[in-house]
């Protein structure tokens, strides 16, 4: 936390647990919300591998998907499972995104 902010803080009478519910925590969103863009695709990424490495069969998983498409030469539902995935990792990615530029935008720390 900046000691500007603090200082501010500190000016504006915040003590004790008003400090963190009106000061520090609304300084934090920001950067909880990119740690959350960075978590989500750190997680998507390692599902779709752990998917694709470890294929139990007859478990209905976008991983067994993938393989039974593969082993019957299916092209086209094939790459509509490669679609879907990728249509989903980019919506989650847009929606971080927003938020972390709305809530920039919100607490004036846009470039």
């Amino acid at each position: 936390m900046s000691p500007s902010l603090l200082r501010a803080g500190k000016v504006m009478g915040l003590r004790g647990v008003q400090r963190y519910t009106l000061l520090v925590i609304p300084a934090a969103l920001p950067m909880f919300v990119t740690g959350l863009k960075q978590g989500w695709a750190f997680a998507w990424r390692s599902l779709m591998a752990g998917e694709l490495l470890v294929i139990i069969n007859q478990q209905n998983s976008i991983g067994w998907a993938l393989s039974q498409a593969r082993q019957l030469n299916d092209a086209e539902r094939l790459l509509s499972y490669i679609i879907i995935v990728l249509v989903i990792g980019i919506m989650i990615d847009v929606f971080f995104s927003w938020a972390d530029r709305s809530l920039r935008r919100r607490w004036g720390i846009t470039q």
